[in-house]
Order: structure tokens, then C-alpha cells, then sequence
């Protein structure tokens, strides 16, 4: 079991890796780059503008703390197959799932350090907490985490109920009480019960799971379901094997598609308008980017930085939407329509800026909101508009042209 595991672990670092390359290129860098920065400068504003320990920074320190423990599940990597081959090996797979518990718990303790390094300026102002505070809590966290942990080893055991209730809910309310007593009054809590639950968690860990039994078909498909949503993100940058978008009706966005007339020339906008808005990954990204934009802009109160950021965005939701031109052109039965490629680039440049131009004008409203109707609003809202007019009718032809050329 111990050897299945590294080979299973060996082939899915070199898929993670391959994915990584492609998503960390220069132009991902360089808008994180940019993001970091803004989001760094609007913290410091806003830590600079607290005086005194507010009423509302505990609770905000808790609420955050508490989300930071359920990120991350048990990798178990298993395949679809393993129900019907390693069946007979069902008993030897505790070292198995116990090795990737100790995978598992990397990443969420990456997530509780981060999340604790940029919360600690917060909690020293607003919530009056020191250095030794945050530390001790943090150290509990990872213990509580790797709790979870086993609890989802008992799941996938069929043990993860006590007495009726689900384990996991039950210590996410010892977690929150301890937080709550923690941050006002005595700090070290967290850290003794996070030891204490770790404890007994693992004391019962090799029991509770040869006393039951492997759900193949659920812990096969929780992981299915783990991987489907990292590769989905993958898929939000390069074309990933196998990931698949949810199709919606959405019935009630029919008015946006009255003002395309049934004619032979707007074949493919109508295909185009059509797809985008059932397609619930690419509108998911236009709303989310739209909506983190604005956000953003409303909050942001210097010129230089809301700049950048209005440039930014614009430009990655266009830049998102290539990928959509490409799966639409990869279904065979599209080449049936008697369209030419020119009449797709320009229909579907057609569709990217209209997108673009809602973005613009809900980013506008949010500038308008910010910084009022004066010279630096104006200046913004006009650069915005600028990145708009280069990505629909520059940038984006261009760059279709150029993989029809190369498909066909």
C-alpha cells in the first residue's frame, strides 16, 4: 500500500505541475503581481485608518479563523477501478489513507500560516490581540485541521456519526467555542483542546477504521468531485482533458438575446450569446471578475492603483473569453453552417464587447461612486474604455485569426 501511494502521488505531482507551468505564464504573474499590490495598499489604508480596537475585530478575527480550518480534504487519489481490483486488498488501506491524511494537511497549513501572517496587523489594531495570541491560536488550528482530517478517514470508513450526529459538525462547535474563548480571554485554549481533539481523533483512528467498512463508491466519488473542482480551475486558464461546463437554461435572460435579428449574418453571435450565458463557467468568471472589480475600484481611493486595477481586470475578463471561441470551434457540427471565419471572428468580437462594455459600465458606476465626476474618475473610466476598444477590436481578431488559421 505504502508503494501505491507513492506512485500514485509521483504521477499526480507531475499532472499538478504540468497545469502549474501553464497557468504561472507571464501574463497571470503579472496581473497577480498587480492584485497583491492593490489589495496590500487598500489593507494598509484601511489598518490606518483604525485608532482603537473596534467592537466588531473579534468577532471578524473568529469568523476568519474558522473558515481558514475547513479548507483543504483528504487527497485519497483513488480510481474508479480500485472498487474492483484492490477490493481484496480493503484491509491494508489504513497506511494508504494515513499517508495521504499526512499529504493532505500541507496545504491547509500553508492556508492557516498565510491567512494568520496578513490577519495579525488586523487583530493587533481592531481586536487588541498580541504576537503570542496569534501565534498560539495558530498552532491549535493545525490541530484542529488535522482532526478534521480523521474525521474524513472515518467517513470514508462509514464512521463519521457520534451518537446521531455528524463528528464534523460536532467539532466545528468545540472549534468555535474555543476560538470565542481564545480571543477574549484566554488564548491558549484553542491550542489545548485542538491537541486534546487531535489526540483522541487519533488514538481511535486505526480501531474505528477496521471496526468498519471502505465506501468505495462514495470516497471514489468525493475524490472525483475534489479533483473535478482543481481541474476546473486549471481549466480557467488552459484546456484540461475531461472538465466538462454545466449547461443552464436560464430562461429569464431570454430579453438579451431580442436584439439579434434571425438572420443568416448572425448566425454565430446568436450561437456565441447563446452559449455564453448557459455556459456556467465562462459567465461564472465574467461575473465574479466583474463583481471582485468593482469591489475593488468602490474601496480603493488612489488614483494610480484603481487605474491599474481598471486596466487589469478588462483586460484578463477578455482575455478569458478566447478559450469560449476555441471549444465552440473544436464541435465538428459547427462547420456545417455555410458562415465564414470571417463572420465568426467578427461575431464573436461582437459578443466580446458587448460583455466587456457591461463590465466597463458597472466598473464606471463603482469609480463614479469612489471618486465622484472628477478628472481622476473621468481619467480612469476613459483608460478603461481605451483597454476595452484594444481587446475587442485589436487584440482579440488578431489572436482568433490566428488559431483558425492554424485548426484549419
Amino acid at each position: 500500500m505504502s508503494e501505491l501511494w507513492k506512485n500514485r502521488l509521483r504521477r499526480h505531482q507531475l499532472d499538478q505541475f504540468k497545469y502549474l507551468r501553464l497557468i504561472f505564464n507571464d501574463n497571470f504573474v503579472l496581473a497577480f503581481i498587480v492584485l497583491i499590490g492593490a489589495l496590500g495598499f487598500w489593507y494598509s489604508n484601511l489598518l490606518g485608518t483604525i485608532k482603537n480596537e473596534l467592537v466588531i475585530g473579534k468577532p471578524i478575527v473568529i469568523l476568519f479563523l474558522l473558515l481558514i480550518t475547513q479548507v483543504g480534504k483528504v487527497a485519497t487519489l483513488l480510481e474508479d477501478p480500485d472498487s474492483t481490483f484492490l477490493l481484496v486488498k480493503e484491509r491494508e488501506f489504513y497506511q494508504y489513507f494515513k499517508s495521504a491524511r499526512n499529504y493532505s494537511i500541507m496545504l491547509p497549513v500553508v492556508a492557516i500560516v498565510i491567512v494568520n501572517f496578513l490577519l495579525s496587523p488586523f487583530a493587533f489594531t481592531a481586536a487588541g490581540m498580541s504576537i503570542f495570541d496569534i501565534v498560539v491560536i495558530a498552532v491549535g488550528l493545525v490541530f484542529f485541521k488535522l482532526t478534521f482530517l480523521n474525521l474524513e478517514m472515518f467517513n470514508i470508513y462509514g464512521k463519521n456519526h457520534i451518537s446521531g450526529m455528524s463528528s464534523k459538525l460536532i467539532f466545528n462547535i468545540i472549534l468555535l467555542i474555543s476560538l470565542v474563548v481564545s480571543v477574549y480571554l484566554f488564548s491558549s485554549l484553542t491550542l489545548i483542546v485542538g491537541i486534546v481533539a487531535f489526540g483522541y481523533t487519533e488514538s481511535q483512528n486505526k480501531k474505528i477504521c477496521n471496526a468498519g467498512q471502505l465506501q468505495w463508491q462514495q470516497a471514489i466519488a468525493d475524490e472525483n468531485q475534489r479533483m473535478f473542482r482543481v481541474k476546473r480551475f486549471y481549466n480557467l486558464f488552459t484546456d484540461v482533458p475531461g472538465v466538462n461546463s454545466k449547461i443552464k437554461r436560464r430562461k429569464w435572460l431570454d430579453f438579451l438575446f431580442n436584439g439579434i435579428k434571425p438572420v443568416q449574418k448572425n448566425t454565430y453571435l446568436y450561437l456565441f450569446a447563446r452559449g455564453f450565458v448557459r455556459n456556467n463557467e465562462y459567465i461564472g468568471l465574467f461575473l465574479r471578475l466583474t463583481i471582485i472589480q468593482a469591489l475593488m475600484l468602490a474601496l480603493i481611493d488612489n488614483f494610480y492603483i484603481s487605474l491599474i486595477v481598471e486596466m487589469l481586470f478588462i483586460y484578463l475578463v477578455g482575455f478569458q473569453l478566447k478559450p469560449y471561441f476555441k471549444d465552440v470551434m473544436l464541435n465538428m457540427m459547427q462547420k456545417l453552417y455555410p458562415v465564414s471565419s470571417k463572420d465568426k471572428i467578427g461575431d464573436f468580437t461582437k459578443l466580446s464587447a458587448f460583455v466587456l462594455c457591461i463590465q466597463w459600465v458597472v466598473s464606471a458606476i463603482a469609480l463614479i461612486y469612489k471618486f465622484g465626476l472628477s478628472m481622476n474618475g473621468l481619467i480612469i473610466i476613459a483608460a478603461g474604455l481605451a483597454v476595452l476598444v484594444f481587446v475587442s477590436y485589436f487584440y482579440m481578431p488578431k489572436q482568433l485569426k490566428k488559431y483558425i488559421d492554424g485548426v484549419y
